[in-house]
């Protein structure tokens, strides 16, 4: 982190140098993020997009009226959703087992959990949220349409930091032995529950993103949306039986500048 802080350091310092004009802003609004699967885990496939945050802090330094140079601090939030039946991992089961033979007859007990399979399906509602600290640096070319508005687009790497992950499940499902429903393993169980999964994820991310844009100026101040979005480079999971997922999210954003 302090090598990442003395490098950000170092980049706007020499940029600043050359710049001709020095904008510090604000930007936020909505993040909708996906998690795009990897490999043939059946646990980490199908999710669908969410919506969720972002936002954060801007330097902009300007060095001529085509090109400035954006580096960013942020919030990003990422992560999907699935609902209906999906696959999910036993030890996600052993709980709700647990629960409903709880101050009953646990004869058998031993039988029942012997024939719990290492992936089981069920239809629930499941959401996966990751939180992260974004880092992004921009290449920003545009033109002036008059003396107020201008269009321009934004381009570069960015890295970024696991603050948290969650999964939370909703819903009560019978239990199944595949995904077209045709052995039934257990009978309706509630199997809703929410697992912090930061441990298991890889706490460093890195990739592209990008956004267009339209601003309004008037005097000093500037006002402006963004349309674009993010994708990750690195796999989240740390361990490849989890699956081999990556992230990103398309973005909208409104913002406010102000010039130095």
């Amino acid at each position: 982190m302090k090598k990442l802080k003395l490098l950000a350091g170092l980049l706007l310092f020499s940029v600043c140098g050359y710049s001709q004009t020095v904008n510090v802003g604000v930007r936020g609004g909505l993040s909708i993020p996906n998690i795009v699967s990897g490999g043939d885990n059946p646990v980490s496939k199908g999710y669908s997009s969410r919506i969720a945050g972002g936002g954060g802090v801007f330097a902009e330094l300007g060095i001529n009226n085509y090109v400035s140079f954006r580096l960013g601090v942020e919030y990003s939030g990422q992560g999907g959703k699935r609902n209906g039946i999906q696959a999910m991992p036993s030890e996600q089961m052993m709980a709700g087992i647990t629960a409903a033979m709880s101050g009953g007859n646990m004869e058998g007990m031993d039988a029942i959990l012997s024939q719990i399979p290492e992936i089981f399906y069920a239809d629930v509602k499941n959401t996966a949220a990751f939180d992260y600290l974004m880092v992004p640096v921009s290449v920003q070319i545009g033109t002036n349409a008059n003396n107020r508005w201008r269009v321009y687009a934004n381009v570069g790497p960015f890295v970024s930091f696991l603050l948290r992950g969650e999964q939370t499940t909703k819903g009560q499902s019978k239990i199944y032995m595949d995904a077209g429903k045709s052995q039934t393993l257990w009978d309706e169980m509630d199997l809703g529950s929410t697992e912090v999964i930061t441990s298991d994820l890889n706490p460093v991310n890195a990739g592209i993103q990008g956004d267009v844009g339209l601003s309004y100026r008037h005097d000093r101040h500037r006002i402006f949306i963004e349309i674009g979005g993010n994708y990750g480079f690195i796999k989240m999971q740390k361990d490849k039986a989890n699956g081999s997922n990556r992230i990103g999210a398309a973005t909208v954003m409104l913002g406010y500048a102000i010039q130095l």
